[in-house]
């Protein structure tokens, strides 16, 4: 994949997306009624959040995607990528599995030694480690299906993107998602008014559309390299 390959990728997922939501939002000229369209405007707040959700994680994986398709080694990249491709050796240091075949060296009968064991046993072995190619999984994103700040800040640090690139949307994320989730669960009688579904949408293309530009910058200047 061509880092033109990867922007192409990700723009035409902004756009299906905003034109689904465009159609969507059209059908508001057909419903007279103010009430009515207060009404129809809750669904318009869960198909927002939809795709915002579907877009971010599609676009980071998009950019797992290629990184993982240039076919380095770990140690060439940032200690964030390579954390997030060491996920399996992670978790089997984390389990004190007998069993697992990543550590190489058997653990010492007495239990008590185990999670110190482990411990030596990742440093001996992480230059090893750090030999292999990068591979980063696709769980590494998880959305939670509740895509609050605080998760989509996860999500960018995991790919090494910058966690504060929506400090000042923060409120607005969480407001939707809020929302999103009172709709969703039928606690929310109340209409959406015009002024408050376009603030939400303004605010939501604007995150879509800058993650697009700030990936497209970290590959640009391969921000994703552990010398850059």
């Amino acid at each position: 994949m061509t880092k033109e390959e990867l922007r192409t990728a990700m723009e035409s997922e902004l756009a299906w997306r905003q034109e689904e939501l465009a159609f969507l939002k059209n059908q508001l000229s057909n419903i007279q009624d103010e009430i009515q369209k207060d009404k129809y405007r809750k669904s318009l707040v869960l198909m927002l959040y939809s795709h915002f959700e579907g877009f971010v994680k599609i676009c980071l994986l998009t950019y797992i995607q290629y990184v993982n398709s240039l076919h380095l080694k770990r140690e060439d990249f940032n200690d964030k990528l390579i954390a997030s491709s060491m996920n399996r050796e992670f978790n089997a240091y984390d389990n004190n599995d007998e069993k697992c075949n990543i550590f190489k060296k058997k653990l010492p009968e007495d239990k008590r030694l185990h999670r110190f064991y482990r411990r030596v046993n990742l440093l001996e072995e992480l230059e090893e480690f750090k030999q292999s190619d990068l591979l980063i999984p696709d769980e590494t994103i998880d959305t939670e299906s509740n895509l609050w700040y605080i998760v989509l800040q996860k999500n960018l640090y995991k790919v090494g993107l910058p966690i504060d690139l929506f400090d000042d949307l923060s409120s607005d994320i969480d407001a939707l998602v809020n929302r999103r989730n009172s709709i969703a669960h039928g606690t929310e009688r109340a209409g959406v008014k015009d002024n408050e579904y376009l603030k939400w949408e303004t605010k939501i293309y604007r995150v879509m559309e800058e993650i697009i530009r700030c990936i497209y910058h970290n590959v640009c200047h391969e921000k994703y390299l552990k010398s850059n």
